[in-house]
């Protein structure tokens, strides 16, 4: 029987029910499954082990979510010690691709600094602007800002006194007041997309008060979302959610993606299968039955 190992958080902290739906799939399907908390991972004369596990064990490990940050590097480091083989997401992937720079040609017109002078200077051009962490979730510490008293003193703000946060400065796009389509993807394979409308703000984070509706992907949105699923596969990525206002993205989440659950409930079944056999399946650099013993 294969096996899979989830390195997952803690579950009252959770923002959405990947920590027990994808584990649940990979069961139904036959693998056998193991949960261990991120801070399991150790470094035993010269080998890692996660908890009292080989990682030989396992043909598939799935770190879900960040862990604690003031521990983060460190298992990271002895996660990057292992075979990247064996992980849905590769280490790397997650610690370079996780932030919003890191897609920058294909986001909106976007600047990042720690420096409010420069950000400034890029404001007194004119136009709407969001101002959003590099590598923030679930729209929190967003604002919506114009080259006024009010915004020049929210960007000052977000940075903080020197050296103060990186703060992403992104051109406002007017047709996000209609919102997202956030789709799914899983070892390089689209899963399905839905709309994320904006209710409460500007703002179309379903956290953040946004309603969830169906939505299916143009032909045109359907060729930007599987070019991005190829460079997450290519880049070792088996699980993402990628946020688009056409023609541009807005976002790729690539550590524990919401939208799993929404999607089921939209549409009344359970996409779960669909992911679980898409990473079994996948002939690829990181997984595939090729990989089972």
């Amino acid at each position: 029987m294969p096996e899979i190992l989830f390195l997952v958080g803690d579950a009252a902290q959770a923002q959405n029910d990947n920590h027990m739906r994808l584990p649940e799939g990979f069961r139904t399907a036959g693998w056998g499954v193991t949960l261990l908390p991120h801070d399991s991972v150790r470094l035993n004369r010269g080998s890692v082990t996660l908890g009292p596990y080989d990682p030989e064990r396992f043909q598939l490990i799935w770190v879900l979510g960040f862990g604690r940050w003031d521990t983060f590097l460190d298992r990271m480091q002895l996660l990057g010690l292992l075979d990247q083989d064996l992980f849905v997401t590769v280490i790397d992937a997650l610690i370079h691709l996780h932030g919003k720079t890191a897609w920058s040609a294909h986001l909106p017109e976007t600047y990042a600094a720690n420096d409010p002078d420069f950000l400034l200077s890029i404001l007194d051009t004119g136009g709407d602007w969001v101002i959003k962490p590099t590598a923030g979730s679930f729209g929190r510490d967003v604002a919506h800002i114009r080259n006024d008293d009010g915004g020049r003193a929210a960007l000052r703000r977000f940075i903080g006194p020197p050296p103060g946060r990186y703060c992403l400065l992104q051109r406002f796009l007017p047709a996000a007041a209609n919102g997202e389509k956030r789709t799914l993807i899983a070892g390089g394979r689209i899963i399905g997309s839905y709309g994320r409308r904006p209710t409460a703000d500007f703002r179309a984070n379903l956290a953040a008060g946004a309603a969830a509706e169906p939505a299916t992907l143009s032909g045109e949105e359907s060729r930007l979302v599987q070019q991005l699923a190829s460079d997450l596969t290519a880049s070792g990525v088996g699980f993402a959610a990628i946020d688009t206002v056409f023609p541009h993205l807005m976002e790729v989440n690539i550590v524990n993606p919401g939208g799993l659950a929404s999607m089921c409930a939209l549409y009344d079944r359970d996409f779960t299968p669909d992911v679980v056999d898409a990473l079994i399946n996948v002939r690829g650099p990181h997984w595939g039955k090729d990989r089972q013993r």
